[in-house]
């Protein structure tokens, strides 16, 4: 993946489980045979002596973190404990909380984000959102995937809007219906048609708000199977309660604790088999959170 200036608009165009010594929870662990994915050492993220404060109160503290190409990065942690404050500051969500001042340092592709000459709407043009609850527009299956592409001025065709779905795999499930409101799908597929929105307008980076948290446990699978295929071509980064889901789907894993401190971060079989901090494993254990 090139690197780019962020107002430059983008182009468009076996895991094997483990059982792990804590709790009994699976990790995935990638390999380097057979084409399977293994882990990236270029670095698209990164935070430096991150500080975020709402009003008085100390949201994140001197977080430093490197956020890896083409990985699955999931970020867990007790609530309250700034895991979804760190992913708004990504993408400059948390510009649009009057309350909220970042301090310290964000880059992407090298670039301050926070720098004076960056367009944060440009900029979420390259980092794509998906949150909690699905919130599809009350409009057709076609024109919600088409809509990003509207805004930003960009020609909207067939092909796009069959790619973002099949890439977002629903196209299988709605390709007769695509002039159908979206308010119809179920929960999980609005889920997975949230996702095709986000990659419709071709971003580098996809972040995950707990994205599968309100779905059953059919769909919640879906979604998984669908960020490991969604990793082969973006950047993923997942907040997530579920410890389980985080060893079964992500690359590394970063642990927030109370106070919003980045207590460790690692690959994410070391976070659950042999962390370095004591408070992770008591964590990961449930002794507390």
């Amino acid at each position: 993946m090139s690197e780019k200036e962020l107002d430059d608009e983008p182009d468009s165009t076996d895991e094997e489980a483990v059982d792990s010594s804590l709790m009994g929870i699976d990790v995935a662990k990638t390999t380097d045979e057979d084409g399977d994915r293994i882990g990236s050492t270029e670095t698209v993220i990164e935070t430096r002596n991150l500080d975020v404060y709402y009003g008085e109160e100390r949201a994140l503290q001197d977080v430093n973190m490197d956020i890896h190409e083409r990985e699955v990065t999931a970020i867990i942690g007790p609530s309250g404990c700034g895991k979804s404050t760190y992913l708004r500051c990504i993408n400059r969500m948390n510009d649009l909380v009057e309350a909220a001042n970042v301090e310290g340092e964000v880059r992407f592709n090298g670039t301050d984000m926070y720098g004076d000459d960056i367009d944060p709407v440009a900029l979420r043009r390259r980092i794509g959102m998906v949150f909690q609850h699905p919130n599809p527009f009350p409009k057709s299956i076609y024109d919600n995937v088409a809509y990003g592409l509207r805004v930003q001025g960009r020609k909207v065709t067939d092909e796009k809007i069959e790619r973002a779905l099949r890439d977002a795999a629903l196209w299988d499930e709605v390709k007769d219906q695509l002039d159908e409101s979206a308010m119809d799908l179920s929960g999980g597929q609005q889920q997975r048609l949230c996702i095709a929105r986000a990659i419709a307008v071709d971003p580098e980076v996809i972040l995950m708000d707990e994205p599968a948290s309100a779905l059953d446990p059919i769909a919640t699978s879906k979604i998984e199977d669908l960020i490991d295929d969604l990793a082969e071509e973006y950047t993923v980064v997942i907040v997530t309660h579920n410890m389980q889901q985080a060893a079964r789907i992500s690359d590394r894993t970063a642990v927030f604790l109370t106070g919003g401190e980045l207590v460790e971060y690692d690959d994410t079989e070391k976070i659950f088999e042999n962390p370095d901090d004591d408070r992770v494993e008591d964590y990961i254990t449930g002794k507390f959170g």
